[in-house]
Parts: structure tokens; C-alpha cells; sequence
């Protein structure tokens, strides 16, 4: 499957986090050239309700405190070709959500707010036309994705479920067993 719009957003525990502090925090990453991609601004989306949230745009792909379907996560989605087979697409995706979510939880002006265990993802793509929510594109995305995750987990057990409402994004949630340290994830896709 030759994919490269894609996401993989990690699910948070984000207690009394309030999301507006995040508008200096991603104003001042992209003062300090924080990531390897070209930051060009930061969206608003907390009106929409069950939506993206609180977004840093870049030119390769965007990184948000998502609130899609009331459920907060650190997500990173290319927008952009990405080199390597489909497993290292997916590694490299992982990498900047893991790095995006080791930022936010650490940061001082977040106060501690926010927690991401490592163990509860979810994979969606945003290519209907190459990625339909179907069978079989799904059957050609598992192989990549369980190569990815197998990497990831350092074989840990995890379920996979897929979304199965076809007007919906393909997409699959991941839960991995016991807590997994973002340092630890994030040395696993080196």
C-alpha cells in the first residue's frame, strides 16, 4: 500500500489540562525550531466540538492536541510523500506524535497536566482513495501496520480493532499491554 497521508494520534489522560495554554506553547516551539519540519502556525479548532482541536501546522503535517470523538490525544498526520516502505512511514509518523507527546507532557507551562501511557493509539489515514475503509484495504495495511507495531511494543501483547463503518476514515485503535514509557517508545523506532 503505497500510503503516506496518514496518522497516528496517542491517547491521553489530560486531567484538567485547559487547552488554550497550548496556543504560547506551540507559538514558542515554533520560535525555537522544536521539530525537523517547517512550523508554519497555530490553529484553533476547541469550537468545534469532538474536533482536531488545538493544531501546530507545518508544511510536512500537522501535530494537535486532538479532541476528535471526545477523546484527547497528541497526533501527527503527514500531509506530504515520505520515504521508506510502509512500516518506516509509519515509524516516522510515530516518532513526531511520540516526540510532540514527550513535549507536552513535560512542559512547564502545561504544569504536568497531561499524561500519555504509550499503550492506546490509533492508526487512520487520510487517503480515501488509495485507504478506503474496505477489506480489502485493510488487508493490505495489516502486515505494515503489525511490522510497526511489533517494533513498537518490543513484543508486547495488543489488540487491534478496526473501524468498520465504511463512511468512516480506515482507520485501527491499538491497545498495548501494560504502560508504555514515551522515551522507551521513541528509542524502540530509532
Amino acid at each position: 500500500m503505497d500510503l503516506h497521508k496518514f496518522g497516528i494520534k496517542f491517547f491521553v489522560d489530560a486531567g484538567k489540562l485547559d487547552i488554550l495554554k497550548l496556543i504560547p506553547v506551540y507559538h514558542r516551539w515554533i520560535q525555537q525550531s522544536v521539530f525537523d519540519d517547517l512550523l508554519i502556525d497555530v490553529a484553533d479548532y476547541t469550537h468545534v466540538p469532538a474536533g482536531p482541536g488545538m493544531m501546530l501546522i507545518a508544511y510536512e503535517g500537522n501535530y494537535a492536541l486532538d479532541e476528535t470523538d471526545h477523546e484527547r490525544g497528541v497526533v501527527y498526520y503527514s500531509k506530504a510523500p515520505i520515504a521508506g516502505d510502509l512500516p518506516e512511514r509509519l515509524a516516522q509518523v510515530a516518532r513526531k506524535a511520540l516526540k510532540a507527546a514527550a513535549l507536552m507532557s513535560t512542559d512547564a507551562e502545561l504544569e504536568g497536566a497531561l499524561k500519555v501511557p504509550g499503550n492506546h493509539l490509533q492508526f487512520f489515514a487520510n487517503d480515501r482513495l488509495i485507504a478506503p475503509n474496505t477489506d480489502a484495504a485493510y488487508a493490505g495495511l495489516e502486515p505494515a501496520l503489525k511490522a510497526f507495531l511489533d517494533r513498537l511494543y518490543a513484543g508486547a501483547r495488543y489488540t487491534l480493532t478496526r473501524e468498520t463503518d465504511p463512511k468512516a476514515r480506515l482507520s485501527v485503535r491499538v491497545r498495548a499491554e501494560g504502560d508504555a514509557a514515551l522515551d522507551t517508545l521513541r528509542a524502540r523506532l530509532d
